[in-house]
């Protein structure tokens, strides 16, 4: 440990951690770098606003069998969002970064290349979905961002001040990434620094020394989901967002979108006149999940941009549990989850998870055409997402690509009864398939409805079976040669049904679903 004072201000300062290079003063929010004995001022860093996450400076966890201690922290903004990355200092004196974005935790550790991966590509070549092979896996591009430092606190072990820029690509394999870190890269090479990280669980982390609710609440004011009231900026009207859940909202009266992370709620975008419509759920609404309540906080519509088709999207939240969707599309419901843990990719473009082989049912672009309520990261009308489903029955996996990023999700379908009954709709009940019921309160989502799926060859395999039974109906009891003749004779009056519904088993599935985002 290397203590010393500030020179700025003279209060104390401890360097814990031998691989910090730097540390933000407490008291005058001085950035301090270490030289040998000494520290040098240069410049002020501003500080962190509260994102009501439970890690604190000072918190200590397990991982991989190695105890570590959270020392220092930076919170990056991108254009969508924002995250924090936490500076994890083992005990052995090697380092990681764990970071926290809107609940999402990863841990990273920096890797030495040693001809271990495929040549680094350029920071401007990436995109997502390309390819980088590591430790003999396929990783692939999911997210890719330029963002600012707007604030960071105690020890971190490179130089960093306001306004430092991040640039920065994560690639995933399943539950495993890499993250190429191209900000400081080498200056004669450009070569970025490489992390090898894993998606994780806070509680797996075995964490002591984590905020409480109550802590939480004495930091920000407020617990952590307490709706906090504000003023639009736009038009004046009121609103209110769930403090550290959902920061960006979008006006009921002008529907301009609204960034409330920071003390002064700022635009995002303008007003705009958009169309009032009808929708089946209200924000609000509350239902319970998986034994959890849920709550309605924002709800989109979107459609394709030929506008034969379109859809609702609402996202609902649970403290404990997280976030969730329910797609509304054609007089069906979905329930659709974000996946921190990629399927994988088969070599002949099919998607394999659990067992279960997801074949590729349609591709096509969204665009969002209405928006209310809060999200999770920055969405607006106009916001375009392309878009592949991948089916198995009548499951669906979906991936979800823009200009910076890819999501994966799992949808499954959820009955109209079900979905009436746990938010007490009884209207919703009426509903069909294809299009709503005269007593629905649901608006005009489009769409026709394909009806029962249907084999090839309709009751023909039924009635020749039936009367192949019929005819050699005492051989089916000789138990010998003839009666295994009989029964090879039966399958194959089914074959050509059998092989038709193993080619056309996802169909059916033609539900459609967009524009969630990870918020990195």
């Amino acid at each position: 440990m290397f203590s010393t004072s500030c020179p700025q201000c003279g209060a104390p300062l401890e360097f814990r951690s031998a691989a910090a290079v730097m540390a933000v003063c407490e008291s005058c929010r001085s950035t301090l770098l270490k030289r040998g004995e000494a520290v040098e001022r240069i410049g002020e860093m501003a500080s962190v606003f509260e994102d009501y996450s439970p890690l604190q400076l000072g918190a200590t966890g397990l991982y991989a069998s190695r105890t570590f201690t959270l020392l220092g922290r930076i919170q990056l903004r991108y254009d969508a969002g924002y995250w924090t990355e936490w500076y994890a200092a083992f005990d052995d004196g090697t380092f990681a970064w764990l970071s926290d974005a809107s609940g999402q935790y990863a841990v990273t550790t920096q890797k030495d290349l040693d001809g271990n991966s495929s040549a680094l590509p350029p920071f401007d070549s990436l995109s997502p979905g390309v390819p980088f092979e590591f430790g003999g896996k396929r990783y692939l591009a999911s997210d890719i961002r330029t963002a600012q430092c707007v604030g960071g606190e105690g020890e971190l072990p490179f130089r960093v001040g306001d306004g430092w820029q991040a640039r920065v690509a994560d690639f995933r394999y399943e539950d495993r990434f890499i993250t190429l870190d191209y900000s400081d890269a080498d200056q004669q090479t450009g070569k970025p620094v490489v992390y090898e990280g894993e998606s994780v669980e806070l509680a797996s982390l075995a964490c002591q020394g984590l905020r409480d609710e109550a802590q939480i609440r004495e930091s920000a004011g407020r617990y952590r989901g307490e709706l906090a009231a504000f003023t639009c900026p736009s038009c004046g009207a009121s609103l209110d967002c769930p403090a550290g859940v959902a920061n960006y909202v979008i006006c009921g009266s002008c529907h301009a979108g609204v960034d409330c992370s920071a003390e002064q709620a700022t635009l995002f975008s303008k007003k705009r006149s958009v169309e009032a419509i009808e929708t089946a759920l209200q924000l609000g609404a509350s239902a319970t999940f998986d034994g959890a309540k849920y709550t309605v906080l924002g709800l989109m519509r979107c459609r394709t941009p030929d506008a034969e088709s379109s859809w609702d999207e609402y996202l609902l939240h649970n403290l404990e549990r997280g976030f969730l969707w329910l797609v509304h599309s054609e007089g069906n419901w979905e329930r659709v989850d974000v996946l921190n843990r990629w399927p994988m990719i088969g070599q002949d473009g099919q998607v394999l998870e659990a067992g279960k082989t997801y074949r590729e049912r349609e591709r096509y672009d969204a665009e969002v055409m209405y928006v209310a309520g809060a999200f999770n990261w920055r969405v607006q009308v106009g916001d375009k997402t392309s878009i592949t489903d991948f089916a198995w029955r009548d499951f669906k996996m979906t991936r979800e690509t823009t200009a910076d990023e890819i999501v994966w999700s799992c949808a499954k379908p959820l009955s109209n009864s079900k979905v009436a009954e746990r938010f007490g709709v009884p209207e919703l009940s009426a509903e069909t398939a294809g299009g709503r019921g005269a007593e629905s309160a649901s608006g005009s989502v489009t769409g026709k409805s394909e009806g029962p799926r249907k084999g090839a060859f309709g009751p023909w395999p039924w009635i020749a079976t039936v009367a192949m039974a019929f005819i050699n109906f005492n051989k089916l009891f000789e138990f010998d040669g003839s009666t295994v003749l009989v029964i090879v004779g039966m399958v194959a009056l089914w074959a050509p049904e059998w092989i038709w519904r193993a080619v056309h088993e996802d169909s059916h599935v033609s539900r459609k679903g967009a524009s969630r985002s990870t918020s990195r």
